[in-house]
């Protein structure tokens, strides 16, 4: 490929994932505007980003044989019209029913991003050692910090949250036209088939690294989620005050991310993400011996620095670790990813509606104590040798 093909590719699918965290971020920051306009319980607010979520398993599987066949740029430029098209829908919404509806295609188009995103960087980078990679997730944390202080800057000077999804919508559309023609590009095939889902489920250590990864994703969607209500709920604050505590979570996972980047040159990827492990929960158990705004963006800064590594790292080594289809086995990955993303949302909601938002906190570090288990287990794990299958 061109180099500066390869580069505007590149670009573009870091300007993607930016997106894709806009997107993601822009229901929690007007969760409270949105909660108070439809009339709706905590419960049900984190159910939007669970429904969000319902759909998108089977979405991201499948992506991977829609990939194989029709080539991953046609896919991810036909789920971008559809995140735009959600978007646009949703700042529509009277109802809660309706609200989920649109989550719905919201949350699956997304999950296509999710799925195609991380393997064609891998495709530009066979050889990467999770630089690459670290390097693409930053940029979602980027999206997160860039969103959170804007949108909460937005709807505290009174604008709308329905204008605000307008806007993302149109973001979404610009990004859409500055991918390149997709006969223009040549990547190497993915041969997503129904034999090699059964080549990765039958290796244990592919179901320890994924479970650690839904566990890191929970911890790092319930943060993402409910830090901004938190904040303007149990500190009084307004939008911008939430979305400056976001912010602040996004900084540290920026930071984390671009520093694992350069890290992941330097030692193991392994230890990288154990040592990462077990500092992510003394900076989240931080998290219940702050009473005032600084000190809790303190504590979300270094949780966000130590949580950083695990969704890029853990899918890469896992492709190094496992030498089978790593595009369809990526795609797994953030299955799990995802599911645990929302499983934080979800349970965060419930246990705040009955103990208050701060008890319900409890479930990060708890969740990234098992994510260290896990990868303590992994080492002991050895891959199975792969069976013939036609």
């Amino acid at each position: 490929m061109d180099q500066r093909l390869r580069t505007r590719l590149d670009c573009v699918a870091n300007a993607s994932v930016f997106i894709y965290a806009v997107s993601a971020v822009t229901l929690p920051i007007c969760l409270v505007t949105i909660k108070e306009e439809l009339g709706i319980s905590l419960t049900q607010a984190g159910a939007l980003g669970f429904f969000a979520t319902a759909g998108q398993i089977v979405t991201l599987i499948l992506s991977g044989f829609a990939a194989a066949r029709y080539g991953k740029i046609r896919v991810i430029k036909c789920a971008l019209v559809m995140v735009a098209v959600g978007l646009l829908l949703f700042s529509r919404t009277s109802s809660y029913g309706f609200a989920i509806a649109i989550m719905l295609i919201i949350g699956m188009s997304s999950a296509v991003l999710e799925a195609l995103l991380t393997p064609l960087v891998e495709d530009l980078y066979p050889e990467d050692n999770g630089s690459k990679q670290n390097l693409l997730h930053a940029f979602w944390p980027a999206g997160v910090l860039v969103s959170t202080l804007t949108v909460g800057e937005l709807l505290s000077r009174g604008l709308s949250w329905r204008w605000v999804f307008v806007g993302v919508a149109s973001i979404v559309l610009v990004i859409l036209a500055s991918y390149p023609a997709s006969r223009r590009i040549q990547l190497p095939p993915s041969e997503a088939r129904f034999r090699y889902l059964g080549d990765i489920l039958e290796q244990p250590k592919f179901w320890i690294l994924a479970m650690a990864l839904f566990l890191a994703g929970g911890a790092e969607g319930g943060i993402t989620y409910w830090l901004a209500s938190y904040i303007q709920l149990n500190m009084g604050g307004l939008p911008r005050a939430g979305g400056f505590g976001v912010a602040v979570f996004a900084l540290g996972m920026f930071v984390g991310r671009y520093a694992a980047s350069k890290l992941s040159v330097r030692m193991n990827l392994g230890t990288m993400i154990r040592g990462s492990a077990l500092l992510s929960i003394f900076a989240a158990s931080s998290f219940f011996w702050v009473d005032h705004m600084w000190t809790l963006c303190v504590s979300v800064f270094l949780t966000g620095i130590t949580v950083a590594c695990f969704w890029p790292s853990l899918q890469t080594y896992a492709a190094r670790m496992l030498p089978l289809d790593a595009t369809l086995m990526m795609i797994l990955m953030s299955c799990f990813g995802m599911l645990g993303f929302s499983s934080g949302v979800f349970f965060m909601g419930i246990i705040g509606d009955h103990a208050g938002l701060k008890a319900s906190f409890v479930l990060v570090p708890t969740y990234l104590m098992l994510v260290l288990a896990l990868t303590l287990v992994e080492r002991h794990i050895h891959v199975r040798p792969v069976a013939h299958r036609k």
